[in-house]
């Protein structure tokens, strides 16, 4: 069935469809098929918007939380009197302009609370379609490219009759870092909400030793988030709402919680990195297990700074490969062939020599216990140098392309047709269900198979499987040569993602491996003697159940 489109936007992509033809007499850009599905026109809009919670206040300030469990990553838009701000927007902005325009609203400005390291920004695409002005903290502008409002400590921005927004400079995770506060003038100016960015998250605070630090020590720039935490986030009333950029599951940041939302009062009561009056006790509990910074961060970093391309346009520049050309690539050093189906369909049958990283429920908005963090994952262990190629169920060809396209990656292209249109031969593996009676984990240990815990060393230390070497996904290229050739391996990680991931990039390099269906969830819960614990964990025993179900 055909996707509605605006004649605005179906004469924009009709118009950079002819220019691109008009350059590429090659067959392989399928663009006016795709236009003609329905699947590049309009496209951001058939992915959930991840709006996950509306707060509104008596005097009718309105903030819509839109929360990305993918990237761990959350985005508002902050509205009075049909005049509205954007805070810390993600690539794909159709979520942000449908939104406002259903509600009537003018986005006058977007707000970003640094420059991100873990995520490409739609600030300027954002600007561009909606005339908004791009504001960024104190001594951002000797490096952004693109025009914008570099605002002072405490400078205050328009908002309403009601309302405004002041700018506070939180130097700590980055240099430019701030915290917008939205202000009550009706109330003798005070403040409200603060939108805190990387600075104070719920539960936590933000980790200071990413790119965005580059010529300042860890040290150093703990030193200044101990300061700018004491001197300008626990000064605020302790009723104004917290609203940060990231939520459990970020790189940014350790221990963050679940929680969307909570107030400065609540976190001066129970967050760690805010019970501390003593700056080398400080330093010591920030620099100390941190999870390791993906190296995409730093190309995220520059593309944030330089200004990312439109998202639409990128992707309706990935050309469809036959299975021949992708076969032919299989074959070069410098590429690298994604399948993005599940881990089960991909066991059942794949391609030799690519990888399996899953996309998981659509959009990324919201993950279910056997999803994992996709476009994280791809730029965890896919570096740039690397040509990437795509496997997608074909009504999925552009949402993969546009959720790798969320951390600055682009895809190179795409097997037309999937799976099903690949005419050789496919290999396959079997996953380990250990609560079938025929598969016992012990007996497979016994005839040599060799376990490999893929979680981080933090997890491994936890409870794991007694005779497990712990091999890291994230640091999966230094471990590989301590492998055997000849022994078969498994690969078990907390729930069975990044175990299919491990298992997939072992096999590609010539490795014999299989992972368990369920992970460490299920070592635990039907061979409970194997673990250090020796016991059945009663969170392990939930994710069964929730697998099951």
């Amino acid at each position: 069935m055909l996707r509605k489109i605006t004649e605005f936007r179906f004469l924009t992509l009709l118009n950079k469809i002819s220019e691109l033809a008009s350059g590429c007499v090659n067959s392989h850009v399928r663009l006016f098929t795709m236009l003609a599905n329905g699947n590049v026109a309009g496209f951001n809009k058939t992915l959930p918007s991840g709006l996950r919670d509306v707060i509104k206040t008596p005097k009718g300030l309105e903030v819509k939380i839109f929360y990305l469990e993918c990237l761990a990553q959350a985005s508002y838009l902050v509205s009075h009197k049909q005049t509205a701000f954007v805070i810390d927007p993600r690539r794909d902005v159709d979520a942000y302009i449908l939104e406002a325009q259903n509600e009537g609203l003018n986005i006058k400005g977007v707000l970003e609370t640094h420059v991100h390291a873990d995520f490409v920004s739609g600030h300027v695409e954002l600007s561009k379609r909606t005339g908004a002005t791009i504001y960024f903290g104190p001594g951002s502008s000797d490096r952004l490219k693109f025009p914008h409002h570099e605002v002072k400590d405490g400078e205050i921005l328009e908002f309403s009759d009601t309302y405004s927004i002041q700018a506070l400079h939180t130097p700590g995770h980055t240099m430019e870092s701030v915290v917008w506060t939205v202000v009550d003038r009706s109330d003798g100016g005070k403040p409200i909400q603060a939108f805190t960015g990387d600075t104070l998250f719920i539960g936590s605070c933000g980790r200071p030793d990413l790119i965005g630090t580059v010529g300042y020590s860890a040290k150093e720039m703990s030193e200044r988030m101990y300061y700018s935490l004491k001197n300008k986030i626990c000064i605020l009333p302790d009723d104004v709402e917290v609203f940060p950029a990231h939520g459990a599951g970020s790189p940014c940041g350790k221990n963050l919680s679940t929680d969307l939302y909570s107030t400065i009062g609540r976190e001066k009561a129970t967050n760690p990195a805010l019970q501390y009056d003593n700056v080398g006790k400080f330093v010591e509990f920030l620099t100390e297990g941190q999870p390791t910074a993906p190296p995409y961060f730093a190309h995220d970093v520059q593309t944030n700074m330089e200004g990312a391309d439109i998202l639409a346009e990128e992707a309706a520049k990935v050309p469809e490969l036959s299975p021949d050309e992708i076969k032919v690539k299989l074959s070069m050093k410098s590429v690298i062939v994604v399948d993005t189906r599940s881990a089960p369909e991909y066991a059942a049958g794949h391609i030799p020599g690519t990888a399996n990283i899953p996309l998981g429920a659509e959009g990324g908005a919201e993950l279910r216990i056997e999803d994992g963090n996709f476009a994280m994952w791809v730029g965890t262990v896919i570096t740039k140098d690397f040509e990437i190629y795509l496997i997608n169920e074909q009504e999925r060809n552009l949402e993969a392309i546009q959720r790798l396209g969320r951390i600055g990656y682009k895809a190179s292209g795409i097997l037309s047709g999937g799976i099903k249109a690949w005419n050789n031969k496919l290999s396959c593996y079997k996953r380990l269900k250990l609560n079938s009676k025929e598969e016992g984990l012990q007996q497979l240990l016994s005839s040599g198979h060799k376990l490999l815990d893929v979680r981080t060393a933090i997890e491994y230390a936890s409870n794991s499987a007694k005779v497990a070497m712990n091999v890291p996904l994230a640091n999966l290229d230094e471990y590989v040569d301590k492998l055997e050739r000849d022994t078969p391996y498994i690969c078990f990680c907390a729930s069975g993602y990044r175990s299919t991931i491990a298992t997939s990039l072992l096999n590609r390099l010539g490795y014999k491996a299989q992972d368990i269906h369920g992970g460490f969830a299920a070592v635990s819960v039907f061979n409970p003697e194997l673990t250090t614990s020796g016991e059945i964990c009663p969170t392990m025993k939930k994710v069964i159940e929730k697998l099951q179900n």
